[in-house]
């Protein structure tokens, strides 16, 4: 799986997903500040990536028909990147990554939630 982060990741979060081998391209390194979230969309389906971001508006995705590889919708209580990378790749790590690519997941530090396209 490859990812594509949205501004709203912390570079720590990046580095650590990067430490344990997952291949991370990120919106603020590649200068792509205030894309759109249709562009960022456009970006990560064009490159076969899976976005992460903290940002709800993504979830709109399931009521339209805007492909993706899929949209992973970080909800944690604890927004500190050591929370978020440690809840993040716990579920990477898990079989529950099997079933991300295509569909909107959203993870929190209680839940895993996965829709699917609605078509």
């Amino acid at each position: 799986m490859k990812f594509l982060t949205d501004e709203n990741i912390a570079i720590s979060v990046i580095r650590t997903l990067r430490q344990v081998s997952f291949e991370v391209k990120d919106i603020k390194e590649e200068k792509l500040h205030g894309t759109t979230d249709k562009e960022i969309l456009n970006l990560a389906f064009k490159e076969n990536r899976i976005i992460i971001t903290h940002d709800k508006d993504f979830a709109q995705v399931i009521s339209t028909n805007i492909r993706h590889k899929g949209i992973i919708l970080l909800r944690f209580r604890k927004q500190n990147p050591e929370n978020v990378a440690q809840n993040l790749i716990k579920v990477l790590k898990s079989s529950i990554a099997e079933k991300i690519p295509d569909k909107l997941t959203i993870i929190s530090e209680t839940q895993v939630v996965i829709h699917s396209h609605s078509k």
